[in-house]
């Protein structure tokens, strides 16, 4: 893999984190990219001498001009998943790692043709907008009180929660019963998903 394509993967990562927990550090980047604390304590520098990112003690944000970098990343890894599950029919809980080669080698001259012939997709099948990425208004579990809800999407795609979804068919647009007792429970007719509460953060509900 080439350097850019090792910015792009990194920027698009802490995009990811930030989405999802609001604060990034270096563990999580590491977990994330399955490479050594010391080798991303060194590529976080690179990326920090080119004005990428900026750090805030352990706190890792990206710069105006990362996040610049980040959002056509961002467009074709959700766009890629599109293609995976419905031109490749790989699982669902499986298109957000089956993807990752594939969105560095979309032309950017290509890009709008490669939308419109997947049917010109709004969103990636973890629900995320592929075009219009903005703060969106929903919620995670954590912050809804008790009752039925429609799961919206998942913001930050880890593929041992995806595959616990799908076995309880958890998709987006499916509806769930949040129950608060001495941990937070995500229910449905098939069962329950209990989780830890850092990953009960990556998914978002709507009432």
């Amino acid at each position: 893999m080439n350097f850019k394509n090792n910015e792009e993967d990194y920027v698009k990562t802490i995009f990811s984190l930030s989405e999802a927990f609001e604060l990034v550090n270096e563990h999580q980047i590491s977990k994330d990219l399955n490479v050594s604390m010391a080798t991303v304590s060194e590529y976080l520098g690179k990326l920090e001498k080119k004005k990428l990112i900026k750090k805030d003690g352990r706190n890792i944000a990206l710069t105006k001009n990362g996040y610049a970098m980040a959002i056509p990343v961002i467009k074709k890894h959700r766009i890629s998943e599109v293609f995976a599950v419905k031109m490749l029919e790989v699982p669902w809980e499986y298109s957000h790692s089956a993807v990752m080669d594939i969105e560095h080698t979309i032309e950017d001259r290509y890009f709008d043709n490669f939308i419109k012939n997947l049917g010109n997709p709004m969103k990636c099948p973890h629900g995320n907008m592929i075009h219009n990425i903005a703060k969106i208004d929903d919620i995670s579990p954590l912050q809804a009180p008790p009752g039925r809800y429609r799961i919206s999407r998942i913001v930050y795609e880890d593929t041992p929660v995806l595959k616990k979804m799908a076995d309880l068919d958890m998709y987006p647009d499916t509806e769930v019963e949040v129950i608060n007792a001495d941990i937070i429970i995500l229910s449905n007719s098939n069962g329950e998903l209990k989780l830890p509460y850092s990953m009960l953060k990556t998914i978002r509900l709507v009432g």
